[in-house]
């Protein structure tokens, strides 16, 4: 037996077709024109057309009919000899049929047109007639043809869509009343009206009221049987039935046609007979309503082209005709029976849904649709087992295995077990789920299934909480009691015991000592006022100043509430809640001295430090520079305190921590966001935060920081012994911001698992967390192929920062500094995504992607005559592995030679001193030939590096470029200072220009053209900005004072 099946293809079609119970459409009729005016004329028209061509066609059939008896044998139409003739029967039969739909599907106002073209074949046999023929125009206007083309504007009075909204059929045939009401018009009403008009003519023609009658009558019936066919096709639905299947209904159509053709030709029959219908009926099966009722329209035409003219025939006509119309009102009526119990079904909360083995499921309730319907909504299959895949991954297997068990066993025709839904894609909930087996074969196995499942969320909810009360009663760290209302204790956790220090037994039914009138009087509040709150249902809370039995003296917060009851009565127990503010009181002074500072050294505690941090990633993210986040753990610092005692190990502490933040740059006298910072971690670890511009002087910090705690320390062991020197060592983990792109806890996460690596490997190492390797499970890293998507969408750009003359003001020059505009994370600077390029072939094409816009910046702004016609110099970052690329000379000409000769010497290639002094022969090499091409060299970040005067001599360089670092502190930091005094001077002494990076303030520039350097970049003179705004800036800033700023606030003009 197969249990689960795979999605069928179109699972939305079968999901509504099979599984849902679904609405009946909303129009008995097919809708009429829209009115859209610019289309009105064209659609009055094809109305038109479509009348005309449907009158026209009708006019030849009865112009075809009419004159049978002048048309050569081979082009009458074939009947059987016993049948009635077609003009008697089948015509007009048809001609209602045609009138019927023009009325329906086009308009009332074409009607004359189809009637115009009936008559107009009708008086066609009048020019066919034989010379000498006895035929007159009033023996046509006597035949059956002709009297349904007169009648046709009849049946607009009665089947008119005005008529029929007003009688409420608004909808398709849903139930008897709608077949009712449209079988009285289609069968009595316009049936009648035609009989009484074709009586009418037949009788003012001259002919008895008798034989009038008996013609009027076999018309009437003609059009009752066209109408009801007709309209029925054109009502029923679309819908294909749960279980139909198209080959077998198009064989039953194929056969019921041959059956009926085949007795049209044998009138005797007998029962044989019938067979047309009960192929019809079984067709009803298999087939859409719509699709059964052109059928038996198929059928019906047969019969009355073929059938005799008897009542036996005229009993099997109208069977064809009522056939369709009653199938579809017992459908329907067995529809809304059927949705009747299913909404009984949902209203109680209860899904359904029953399989009919082995086939698939037979149908299931709005409720079970809803249950197992996945979010997307897509079908899980209609197998038993195929829906089980939406429940709980915990429940799926047990819910499975007792399906299966029950199924399998022929002595086991019930199950039941609980698992957890989520209907619509929302919360999981519990369910009930109970299958039944109601049916077995003789070799027992299930023929069906019925399935139901019940919310019981509220049953286990109950339960859940019960149990939960119960813990939480019982597991309380604060004291509760269960009061009445005279404060009679009924019930206690074991953590009111040991606050009142008393034993359970000792409290049950005796009044709650902290409730006592004393007590409450002593903390100031009156047993009233506590009754009062009590009795409005309100909860009232105080801290109570108690004495207990044993004598002694606590201080309490105390909660009392009443516990509700149902339907509005009053509460008769209470909830007393205790919590000892005792220690509480005495823990609040010294947390508050905790809650920044670690008391030992002084330094930021951990929390501090987060807080610090998250200050510095902000600054880094605007300033663009690298945060190295380390984790120092002192290395068996505890046989310090066994030896020595926990007041030398305090010494011990409060030493390093100077230390290391003497050896921190920029501590003093920067901006908190900016400097460097330092924090004592639980035991004995620190903490440091530190600003870098390389990972290689990230390296060479650390190693720094680990050199000075391991200078030894000198302490005492008392007042009077002689002194101790201790040699400390350190391990250290650390992590890199932005490479390691994540939240302050994060960082100092990752700092303490590289610490983990350093004291594994042995006492004294350095250890960097690698953050690639998470790369593929963190959210929110930028893989390479994002960044080539990058590349290839033009989301980077270049923005530019200005160079300027500290002592003139004049701008000398821009640096392109790249961005990414992200869509989501918005405009990210190169340390967010450079890193992760960098060791890959991607870095070589964000390189000359970078030179070409240079290239094409430098040409535009020049041929703007920006800068007095001059241009500006461009400088570009080129990387270590561009420049190993054999090819990056000639690469580099073909980039200059795209664009005029003298843009060439505005573009200035900055290489980092440790890259350049990599290799001295081949960057000397490599410098030689891009100064051919007139492209400028300048090292960059000098300092930053510890570089040979032997190998800087070898390299044609024209700029130094000090590192940020460096410029930044130098004026709070000696070191610092001294460092870029002495670039300045190397500088002077080798005949290049020295561009200071990193002027953050004007003081900044006073300092350097106090050192004797006069070209400065930084955001205190202007932030990397757009191109277009550029030459704004130039203009403004040539415009304005730069030289009057720079003097200081003491030399300002009174």
């Amino acid at each position: 037996m197969d249990l689960h099946t795979s999605p069928p293809e179109n699972s939305t079609s079968d999901l509504g077709a099979d599984l849902s119970v679904q609405p009946p459409p909303t129009t008995t009729l097919p809708p009429g024109p829209r009115r859209i005016h610019p289309r009105r004329g064209w659609r009055r028209l094809r109305r038109v057309g479509l009348a005309a061509a449907a009158g026209a066609a009708g006019g030849l059939l009865t112009a075809w009919s009419l004159a049978g008896d002048a048309l050569p044998a081979l082009l009458r139409l074939p009947q059987p000899a016993l049948a009635l003739a077609a003009a008697d029967r089948f015509v007009p039969m048809l001609l209602a049929a045609i009138g019927l739909v023009t009325l329906w599907r086009l308009s009332t106002w074409v009607l004359p047109l189809v009637v115009a073209g009936l008559l107009l074949g009708g008086g066609v046999p009048l020019l066919l007639r034989p010379i000498g023929s006895t035929s007159t125009g009033t023996d046509l206007l006597m035949a059956a043809p002709v009297l349904t083309a007169l009648a046709l504007p009849l049946m607009a009075l009665v089947l008119n869509r005005a008529l029929l909204r007003r009688l409420g059929l608004t909808g398709r045939l849903g139930g008897w009343r709608e077949v009712g009401l449209f079988a009285g018009l289609a069968v009595v009403a316009a049936p009648g009206l035609a009989g009484l008009l074709a009586w009418g003519v037949l009788w003012l023609a001259g002919t008895s009221a008798a034989a009038a009658g008996l013609a009027a009558l076999q018309l009437a019936l003609a059009w009752a049987l066209a109408l009801v066919s007709a309209g029925t096709v054109m009502q029923a639905s679309i819908q294909r039935p749960r279980r139909g299947s198209r080959r077998l209904a198009h064989g039953l159509a194929a056969a019921a046609v041959a059956a009926q053709i085949s007795l049209s030709w044998w009138p005797d029959a007998g029962a044989l007979s019938l067979l047309p219908h009960v192929l019809l009926c079984l067709h009803a099966l298999q087939a859409a309503p719509r699709t059964q009722a052109l059928l038996a329209s198929t059928l019906l035409a047969l019969w009355a082209l073929c059938a005799p003219d008897t009542a036996m025939a005229l009993g099997l006509g109208a069977g064809l005709a009522l056939l369709p119309l009653a199938i579809i009102g017992l459908s329907q009526q067995h529809f809304r029976d059927r949705d009747a119990w299913r909404s009984a079904l949902d209203a109680q909360g209860l899904a359904l849904a029953e399989w009919r083995l082995p086939e698939g499921r037979r149908h299931a309730s709005a409720r079970w649709v809803a249950l197992t319907t996945p979010p997307d909504g897509s079908s899980t299959g209609s197998a038993p087992l195929d829906w089980v895949r939406l429940a709980h991954p915990r429940d799926r297997e047990t819910v499975r295995r007792a399906l299966r068990e029950m199924l399998a066993d022929p002595k086991r025709n019930h199950v039941g077990v609980s698992l957890r839904m989520a209907a619509d894609g929302g919360d999981w909930r519990w369910h009930e789920l109970q299958a039944h087996v109601p049916l077995r074969d003789r070799q027992g196995r299930a023929r069906g299934l019925i399935a139901t499942l019940a919310d019981i969320s509220w049953r286990r909810t109950a339960e859940e909480r019960e149990r939960m009360s119960a813990t939480l009663f019982q597991q309380a760290g604060e004291g509760l009691a269960v009061v009445d209302s005279h404060w009679r204790v009924v019930e206690v956790n074991p953590a009111y015991c040991e606050i009142v220090h008393a034993p359970r037994e000792a409290l049950i039914g005796r009044a709650a000592t902290p409730l006592s009138t004393a007590n409450l009087r002593r903390s100031g509040f009156e047993p009233s006022e506590l009754l009062a709150e009590m009795a409005k249902g309100r909860s009232w809370n105080g801290q109570l100043q108690a004495e207990l039995d044993d004598g002694g003296q606590h201080v309490f917060a105390a909660k009392l509430s009443p516990v509700p009851e149902p339907d509005g009565v009053t509460p008769r127990w209470r909830l007393l809640s205790l919590t000892d503010l005792g220690e509480t009181l005495r823990q609040q002074d010294l947390l508050r001295r905790r809650l920044r500072y670690d008391l030992a050294t002084g330094l930021p505690n951990r929390d501090e430090f987060m807080r610090l941090m998250q200050q510095s990633l902000a600054a880094a993210n605007r300033d663009g520079f690298q945060l190295v986040i380390a984790a120092i753990d002192l290395d068996e610092f505890r046989q310090v305190n066994v030896a020595y005692g926990q007041l030398a190990a305090d010494a011990v502490l409060l030493q390093l921590s100077g230390r290391l933040q003497a050896t921190l740059r920029g501590a003093r006298g920067a901006e908190p966001d900016t400097a460097d910072q330092l924090a004592r971690l639980p035991g004995d670890e620190f903490a440091v935060l530190m600003r870098v511009q390389s990972p290689e002087e990230a390296q060479r910090g650390m190693e720094r920081l680990l050199t000075v705690v391991g200078t030894p320390v000198a302490i005492r062991e008392n007042r009077m012994g002689d002194g101790l020197a201790l040699e400390i060592s350190a391990s250290l983990g650390a992590t890199i911001y932005p490479q390691d792109d994540a939240d302050p806890e994060t960082l100092l996460r990752h700092a303490g698992h590289a610490l983990y690596r350093a004291k594994r490997a042995g006492r004294g190492g350095i250890q960097f967390h690698d953050p690639t390797l998470d790369l593929r499970n963190e959210a929110g890293l930028i893989g390479l192929a994002r960044l080539q998507q990058a590349l290839d969408s033009d989301e980077l750009l270049l923005h530019y920062q200005p160079q300027i003359d500290l002592r003139t003001g004049q701008v000398m020059g821009v640096e392109a500094l790249l961005r990414w505009q992200h869509p989501e994370r918005g405009l990210l600077a190169p340390a967010h995504f450079l890193p992760l390029a960098a060791p890959t072939g991607l870095s070589i094409q964000i390189g000359d992607w970078v030179i070409e816009k240079a290239l094409q910046q430098a040409a535009e702004w020049l041929e703007a005559g920006l800068n007095g016609g001059k241009g500006l110099p461009v400088s570009v970052n080129v990387g270590l592995r561009q420049l190993n690329r054999p090819d990056f000379p000639q690469r580099l000409q073909e980039l200059v030679q795209r664009q005029p000769a003298a843009v060439a010497h505005l573009l200035h290639l900055d290489v980092t001193e440790a890259d350049a002094l990599a290799e001295t022969d081949a960057a000397q090499a490599l410098i030689q030939r891009c100064l051919g091409l007139g492209v400028g060299i300048a090292l960059d970040d000098f300092g930053a590096s510890y570089s040979h005067l032997s190998s800087l001599k070898r390299l044609p360089v024209d700029t130094l470029k000090l590192d940020r670092s460096y410029v930044q502190g130098m004026l709070g930091d000696a070191q610092d200072l001294s460092l870029v005094e002495s670039v300045i001077g190397l500088g002077r002494n080798i005949g290049c220009a020295v561009l200071a990076k990193g002027v953050e303030s004007r003081a900044h520039a006073r300092e350097l053209l106090r050192l004797g350097c006069r070209l400065g970049q930084g955001n205190g003179i202007a932030a990397a900005m757009p191109p277009k705004a550029l030459p704004d800036w130039v203009d403004q800033f040539t415009r304005g004072d730069w030289v009057s700023q720079l003097r200081p606030p003491t030399q300002a003009r009174l």
